[in-house]
């Protein structure tokens, strides 16, 4: 790895790059990203404000038309999509970026696999309402609606037609990146990385079908956590490791050759950690005492690889620093830190908070998984998604300068709205609820008689405070987004640093 700027490139190796057809055919991916996220908000705000006014929104019967159950379904199953969206969409944009090839129709697949996307997300969020609302038999309710079953509630058919667009955004994917493979040279490891990657994601979520509408809840809930946690946080984690990575070779910011063993020793103790440590959410689910014991010993090891995080946040900030024309990406690399910060917090301290066995047994569907869900689900995919994003905008128009002030104070806002909402409100909530439950009982720590009391009430309410700091970051991120096609996001000037070309005035502000 470089260890100073004078091993950096002098101009940005992406500025010369011409986006192909398909390329470009990505940017309406985060578009919707972007009213995903804005949409995922309100429900979470609405959620939330049910636990305080109960069926109501500050006197609307809101929940007549949207109950509780449907506002937190969707609030979950919306981060999914829109963060499976935008990393689905980068997939997309580098894969002929890094092969310097454009296959036939790929433009088209794009198109289609963006029109699939489009009818999944709508299709599975109306069957889930159609589902709670008493619409659907119970049949069609599996198939169609509402399963049941947290972060894989959308019905069969949704799942499988799902399954089917992650297998064809895997053969685009490969159909654009294969030439690039075929020809050697040294990038052609950590290439080879990137698909086997990617084809997990695809392969991996097949584990969601392993269950029926009679299967016993124990081995359903069982391959649901094949889901929930091999899934996303073991091959997510995979293809963000190997992404980043790639990003930072194209741009000449990291030798390949230090960055292919460098993904593969973390794949190793992200894979050995995270596969058998699945066992955490399966010690009361009528598994053996030695899951028990496997699961709680594989979960202490999860917390290792975040140990690394503090160089790799380290290493990125010295990256934005490296070089003159570095700093045009500065917010998606900004971002990368952040999902080291929320990686180390998030999954690291209020993950292992709840894993151990003694405190799983008291804290277990508590307000402490909540904290834990917020800063590791929001905190490192989500901002890895959004930094994902802000990447290839950027790259589609990589002349026009940004200005700083709406993206810098929307990732700021976000950040410490997510702290806040956390450490102000769910935290506490948690831990008053832990101490009951070890007092008292498990049963009356999510009773209303506690839950509705005055201290509590007011830490609820306290949670206004960071929802409002994060939702205006985010409406801030939707107005920057907007503004890189509407001209009030760039400078009137174009190219991104002295060092490279010297600046041209320019009336057109975005490309088509």
């Amino acid at each position: 790895e470089p260890d100073d700027s004078e091993s950096y490139p002098e101009k940005d190796p992406l500025l010369g790059l011409t986006p192909t057809p398909s390329m470009k055919a990505t940017l309406k991916y985060f578009w919707v990203v972007m009213g995903l996220i804005l949409l995922q908000v309100v429900m979470g705000v609405v959620t939330a404000h049910y636990g305080v006014e109960g069926n109501a929104f500050y006197g609307f019967p809101l929940a007549d038309i949207f109950p509780y159950s449907i506002t937190r379904t969707w609030h979950i199953q919306l981060a999914l999509f829109w963060i499976a969206t935008s990393w689905l969409a980068t997939g997309l944009y580098i894969a002929p970026a890094i092969s310097g090839y454009e296959p036939k129709l790929q433009r088209a697949g794009v198109n289609f696999l963006f029109i699939a996307l489009l009818i999944i997300v709508l299709g599975s969020m109306l069957g889930e309402w159609m589902g709670v609302m008493q619409h659907l038999g119970l049949e069609d309710n599996f198939l169609f609606g509402h399963q049941g079953y947290e972060y894989v509630d959308l019905g069969r058919f949704w799942q499988i037609f799902l399954l089917v667009g992650l297998f064809l955004w895997l053969f685009l994917l490969i159909r654009a990146i294969k030439p690039a493979i075929t020809q050697g040279g040294e990038s052609k490891h950590l290439l080879t990385m990137f698909i086997i990657a990617s084809a997990a994601i695809a392969f991996f979520y097949i584990a969601g079908l392993m269950w029926g509408r009679h299967t016993n809840l124990a081995i359903a809930e069982y391959w649901r956590w094949w889901v929930v946690h091999r899934w996303v946080e073991g091959f997510f984690e995979v293809f963000a490791t190997v992404t980043i990575a790639f990003l930072f070779v194209r741009m000449g910011l990291l030798r390949v050759k230090i960055a292919t063993p460098a993904v593969l020793f973390s794949t190793i103790i992200f894979l050995a950690g995270g596969i058998l440590g699945t066992a955490h959410h399966l010690y009361f689910t009528g598994t053996p005492t030695s899951v028990l014991a496997i699961g709680a010993t594989f979960s202490a090891l999860e917390v290792v690889p975040l140990v690394l995080l503090g160089f790799e946040a380290y290493h990125n900030l010295s990256l934005s620093r490296a070089r003159e024309w570095i700093k045009a990406y500065k917010w998606p690399i900004y971002c990368f830190i952040a999902v080291a910060f929320w990686n180390l917090v998030g999954a690291g301290i209020f993950g292992f908070l709840i894993n151990p066995p003694i405190a799983l047994y008291y804290m277990q569907g508590l307000n402490t998984t909540p904290v834990h869900a917020h800063t590791a689900l929001f905190g490192v995919y989500g901002m890895l998604g959004i930094g994902l994003m802000l990447f290839v905008l950027k790259g589609l128009a990589a002349k026009y300068v940004w200005k700083n002030g709406i993206i810098s104070f929307s990732f700021w806002t976000i950040n410490i709205g997510l702290a806040l909402m956390v450490l102000l409100s769910a935290l506490p909530l948690g831990l008053a609820q832990t101490m009951a439950s070890v007092e008292t009982g498990f049963w009356y720590a999510r009773s209303a008689e506690f839950m509705q009391g005055s201290l509590m009430d007011t830490f609820r309410w306290l949670r206004v405070i960071g929802d409002t700091i994060f939702a205006v970051g985010v409406v801030a991120l939707a107005y920057f987004v907007i503004g890189l096609k509407t001209g009030w996001s760039v400078e009137k000037e174009i190219d991104i640093s002295e060092d490279n070309y010297p600046k041209i005035e320019s009336r057109e502000l975005v490309e088509d």
